[in-house]
């Protein structure tokens, strides 16, 4: 009997040693959940003043680099509608990224589909001149820009730009691009001075060497860009890894400089993988 006794004892105690290994093991395991929001910047947080790469890194987290200068401020939304934005300085007679606008580079997981989502706002009295540099979502940071034409199919970019008398567009590199710096993927829109403009950008990356890659835009919920045969890359390389925050006026030349101060103002910077709601 007590052979019988000793022997329940021990199993009882071996089941109850498993529960509390298994506890333990549930405890420990992270609950994984299935993430839609990548990258975000909204400003509130920040105090008005000069706005610094520690800030940035404050709300956005690790930034690849920055080059924001002296150009680069909080201020309070002068419409009154959406609290602190970010306020960028493109002085009169400057041109190019060493001297006006502002510009850093956010990493993002690798993925074939992103969704980019902010709001632009030019000042009165804003010189659109020749033309201008807008972020958008890249492959490889800043890497296909400036002239690299991505002829290995390895990556690409898709930044906005406005161009003469405001005129908005898409500044392409892809791997079937035409022309030499970039080609033009038009909206149909002119940015005015004066009014919060929302700019949505969709990538989603071709399969293996088929041209069926998308790029979609909207501007104030409105869809100004349906393109379905997209070729951005070539055999799965190439993969969305950035978001480009990059604006400046240029060219490289003087006639592309403002010929007063200029400002413009950006809020609610999100990269999302569903499509944000109008």
């Amino acid at each position: 009997m007590k052979k019988v006794i000793l022997f329940i004892l021990i199993v009882n105690g071996f089941m109850l040693n498993s529960c509390a290994q298994s506890n333990i093991h549930e405890e420990e395991t992270p609950v994984v959940e299935n993430k839609t929001e990548f990258f975000e910047l909204n400003f509130d947080a920040i105090n008005q003043g000069k706005y610094t790469k520690q800030s940035l890194i404050s709300e956005g987290g690790d930034i690849r680099w920055a080059l924001l200068g002296d150009r680069a401020n909080i201020v309070a939304d002068p419409k009154g509608q959406k609290g602190n934005v970010l306020m960028v300085d493109y002085p009169k007679g400057t041109v190019g990224p060493e001297t006006n606008g502002v510009q850093f580079i956010k990493t993002l997981p690798a993925s074939n589909e992103y969704y980019l989502d902010y709001y632009v706002f030019f000042e009165d009295g804003f010189d659109f001149r020749q033309g201008g540099k807008l972020p958008g979502l890249t492959s490889g940071g800043s890497t296909y820009t400036g002239g690299n034409h991505p002829d290995n199919g390895e990556g690409w970019s898709a930044r906005y730009m406005w161009v003469k008398k405001g005129q908005a567009i898409v500044y392409f590199y892809y791997v079937d691009m035409k022309s030499k710096y970039g080609d033009s993927v038009t909206t149909g829109i002119n940015f005015e001075t004066g009014i919060w403009y929302r700019l949505t950008q969709r990538i989603k990356l071709n399969e293996d060497n088929l041209a069926n890659g998308i790029m979609q835009v909207w501007v104030n919920g409105k869809e100004v860009i349906n393109n379905i045969n997209v070729r951005y890359r070539l055999w799965g390389k190439g993969n969305i890894d950035s978001f480009y925050f990059s604006t400046f006026h240029g060219g490289a030349t003087e006639d592309w400089s403002p010929q007063n101060d200029s400002f413009a103002l950006f809020d609610a910077i999100k990269v999302t993988k569903i499509k944000p709601e109008f």
